[in-house]
């Protein structure tokens, strides 16, 4: 019989060596993508805050329609400084800050594999699978915050259950460290203050509760650095920066977001099957399964062929993902529930219970303070899901877990693969345009901001729309967030540069970046067969002119009666006066 010690030895050293694999996997998928979405705001962050240091939020980043400051948005600048430190040692390379990044992508796959061992998984190298290729976790992967975010959100659940389980108050204190440091990297780790502090408090050593000062100490800390900065504290921006989003936020408001968050939870849930295999008659509900992902497959492959129409599929793609994320919240509810009336009040004292606890506080947060839904929020979710219900996969065996890895690995791969594909489209056709002949104006924000400033050209805003004169370019993207180009601002089109999509684009994300922003009606992924994205090339016909600045001058009452004012005590008729003033605001205007 096998010596039992040194078969856990080998089987931990099996397990440590498959996490590296998943690790130098996950790592080499992004390792050379392009800067992606807020990377771009990131480095800029970080730029301006290696110049002034002790005013991190004061600088101004066009992120919107004009430069706008960093206090203006809903994160602390840590990680900001992080990437600065990170550049100043080794550069400011894709593959130099991705490896940064691949740091975190370790830790959470290191921390989650702990997780699994403190509640006793059987079978945990199946839900690390299928946790490490969720399509979240691989496109997002870029740098932004959401996978430090997640590292410390594992990591500091780690050393709450060990804290829990062993009531040793030096878990519990490095659980509320590391909550300190995530809060001043991102305000979304803020529910799991009250997820330690209920765990604490259930298990009555009401002194341990003492350590809970520590962030609330660096907050204050914070704020009162905030107050001297810029007059205000930045926390409560949460609040406001959601009321900015949408104006007044009505009841109509948070129903579309919760079914934002249905969505985008189910279109990246994998292994809902699992959780319906062990609730329903299990024969009946194998074959259903089956069917069910035997059908997905050919309607995908009769898409991909023409044959069914893409726009009908993404219709129903939609509600599969509605009805996937639905059915999953109610499990997951329903297995909650169905432990408490088992255990009754000693369910308060398990790993279960703060686990179930972070899920719904982590969930109530982004449904009422994300400005909107995107796969990064929910991947903080995603983790916690799988070790709450892991013995769904334990008394589930062969063709149901088979079925839920690899459809978990295809997918994941493939919307990694296309994201990948769409960023490097910035990148690599930004060099394409000519920005020696002519002044080059670039529209559009994400990754292409980046590279097309890197290029050469100039940041189009609202600011500057007076410099933008008659046979200068302006170039944009179709598919990206930008800036409203002036309407005063007459175009003649050059030409255009596009590339055409192949099957490894085919599961995509590049509608308006679904991954990363995504509604009910625009799900994280969908199956596309349009180009990648097209780059617009106009050169300027017809600049910003007096005639233009009058017409503006004119549908501005205050201005209008101001120009009057100065027209009767001038003498000067109101239609000279009107062109007299043009001339001036255009002159001062390209001066700034």
């Amino acid at each position: 019989m096998a010596n039992p010690k040194l078969k856990l030895f080998f089987q931990v050293k099996f397990h440590f060596v498959y996490i590296i694999a998943l690790w130098l996997l996950l790592t080499g998928i992004n390792i050379t993508k392009a800067y992606h979405i807020d990377d771009s705001f990131h480095l800029e962050a970080a730029e301006y805050i290696g110049q002034h240091p002790l005013k991190p939020m004061s600088g101004s980043i066009n992120w919107d329609q004009s430069p706008t400051q960093l206090y203006k948005g809903n994160q602390p600048p840590i990680f900001f400084y992080l990437i600065y430190v990170h550049q100043l040692l080794f550069g400011n390379s894709e593959i130099s800050l991705h490896l940064l990044l691949s740091v975190f992508t370790f830790l959470s796959l290191i921390y989650f594999y702990k997780l699994t061992e403190i509640i006793n998984v059987k079978s945990p190298l199946t839900i690390l699978t299928i946790f490490a290729f969720c399509p979240a976790f691989i496109v997002n992967q870029n740098l932004m915050m959401d996978i430090p975010i997640l590292a410390l959100s594992l990591s500091i659940m780690y050393y709450l259950l060990k804290g829990q389980l062993s009531d040793n108050i030096k878990y519990y204190l490095i659980s509320v460290i590391l909550l300190t440091i995530g809060l001043l990297i991102k305000y979304t780790l803020l529910p799991l203050f009250f997820v330690i502090t209920i765990t604490i408090l259930l298990t009555k050593s009401y002194k341990k509760c003492i350590i809970l000062v520590i962030p609330l100490i660096a907050l204050l800390f914070w704020s009162i650095w905030n107050f001297i900065e810029f007059g205000f504290i930045h926390i409560l921006s949460i609040i406001d920066r959601r009321k900015s989003e949408l104006e007044i936020i009505t009841m109509l408001d948070y129903v579309k977001n919760i079914f934002g968050f249905i969505v985008t939870l189910g279109a990246i849930a994998t292994f809902t099957a699992t959780f319906i295999y062990n609730i329903l008659p299990k024969k009946v509900t194998r074959y259903f399964i089956i069917l069910v992902f035997i059908l997905l497959i050919i309607s995908v492959a009769l898409v991909y062929s023409k044959i069914i129409e893409e726009a009908k599929f993404n219709f129903l793609l939609k509600y599969f993902f509605l009805i996937n994320g639905f059915i999953l919240i109610l499990l997951i509810l329903n297995q909650a529930l169905k432990s408490f009336f088992r255990k009754k009040y000693e369910y308060f004292g398990t790993p279960y219970f703060v686990i179930i606890t972070y899920l719904l506080s982590v969930s109530v947060f982004i449904v009422l303070f994300a400005p909107f839904n995107a796969t990064r929020h929910t991947l903080l979710l995603l983790p916690f899901i799988l070790l709450f219900g892991h013995r769904q996969f334990e008394s589930t065996r062969g063709i149901i877990n088979n079925f839920t890895i690899t459809i978990s690995i295809l997918l994941g791969t493939l919307l990694g693969i296309s994201d990948w594909i769409f960023a490097d489209f910035y990148r690599k056709n930004v060099n394409s345009i000519n920005t020696r002949e002519n002044r080059v104006w670039s529209v559009g924000h994400w990754g292409w901001q980046w590279y097309s400033k890197k290029a050469g050209m100039l940041i189009y805003s609202k600011n500057n729309d007076f410099n933008i004169r008659k046979n200068d370019l302006v170039v944009f993207p179709k598919n990206i967030h930008k800036q409203h180009l002036s309407e005063d601002i007459r175009l003649d089109p050059v030409r255009f540069i596009t590339e055409a999509p192949t099957f490894f684009t085919f599961f995509s994300g590049k509608i308006y970046a679904s991954m990363y922003s995504s509604t009910f009606d625009n799900p994280p992924w969908s199956l596309s067969s349009a180009a990648i994205d097209t780059i617009f090339i106009y050169k300027v016909r017809q600049e910003i002119g007096i005639d233009e600045v009058v017409n503006r001058i004119r549908s501005d009452e205050i201005w209008l009666n101001n120009i009057k004012n100065k027209s009767i005590e001038n003498y000067i008729p109101i239609d000279s006066m009107l062109i007299i003033e043009a001339r001036l605001f255009i002159e001062q205007k390209r001066k700034d």
